[in-house]
């Protein structure tokens, strides 16, 4: 993984001969420089064998394993360390409107909504290198993903304005999007998401994001963390036809109108639409 980490960070070519031991003041014989060639050729074949999904600059999720509760074994990962010079920032001070999970019964939300006016300033939480930078317009709108050393990503969507492009390293605190409402969105806030491996987790209990500061600095990832994925992989949905409603529906499931209601968030006036999804378990 360091190896992965270190050929992919953008390194300068002589830099890079560094790491091999090629100083600018070292015999640069023919015998020694075909040693070093040699090397850089093995290493080059390294990176040309080891996978880069860590720095995929086309999609926000570049690495993301169908069975991670499975793969991953527990492990604390530092959200902060400020005795070796790691400090994160509240990406924007504001009320949680949405948190991490289901929405409206069948809706999963992969990430935190904080409230927020089209043009705040939004900043990096932690130190990284900007992976991605653009324009979703389906989805996260204006938006950027951020890795970190930390073996963490963080994603910050529906901006107003960019301020990053891909391959800035940007500090915790640095300014990195205007606050909007482009994209999926309903109003201004800022969509904000920690992931792991690719995998959106909650940290919902970490940061007080209304006034601003990290609750707890350790991030415990474990198959504990990834329990809402075998809820996701087994819940049932209906699409709705022409004609139906909630009773023939739940009648058809074997559910009681009341529970359809309390788990797609309805209520006894709702119009059921045809085409619309309904969670029914």
């Amino acid at each position: 993984m360091k190896i992965c980490i270190l050929l992919r960070m953008r390194l300068g070519f002589v830099y890079a001969l560094s790491l091999l031991g090629i100083g600018l003041g070292l015999d640069t014989t023919r015998t020694r420089l075909s040693g070093y060639r040699a090397n850089l050729a093995a290493l080059q074949q390294i990176e040309a064998q080891t996978p880069k999904v860590w720095w995929d600059r086309s999609h926000v999720s570049a690495c993301r394993p169908k069975n991670i509760a499975e793969l991953v074994a527990p492990v604390e990962i530092y959200l902060a360390d400020p005795d070796k010079g790691f400090h994160f920032v509240v990406p924007v001070r504001g009320r949680l409107n949405s948190g991490f999970g289901f929405r409206r019964g069948w809706q999963f939300h992969f990430g935190l909504d904080i409230d927020l006016r089209t043009g705040d300033t939004v900043v990096a939480a932690m130190d990284g290198e900007v992976r991605l930078a653009g324009y979703d317009p389906g989805g996260y709108g204006y938006f950027c993903v951020i890795a970190h050393p930390n073996g963490l990503e963080t994603v910050y969507g529906h901006f107003s304005r960019l301020l990053v492009t891909p391959e800035m390293v940007v500090k915790a605190g640095d300014p990195i999007g205007l606050g909007g409402s482009t994209g999926y969105s309903t109003g201004p806030h800022l969509h904000f998401e920690v992931r792991f491996m690719g995998e959106p987790v909650d940290v919902s209990a970490l940061i007080d994001f209304e006034n601003g500061q990290l609750l707890e600095p350790v991030l415990t990832i474990s198959a504990e963390t990834f329990k809402h994925l075998s809820q996701l992989h087994s819940a049932v949905y209906h699409i709705v036809r022409p004609g139906e409603s909630l009773y023939v529906i739940a009648r058809r499931y074997g559910v009681t109108v009341r529970y359809l209601i309390a788990l797609n968030g309805l209520s006894t006036r709702s119009v059921l639409r045809p085409g619309q999804r309904l969670r029914v378990r």
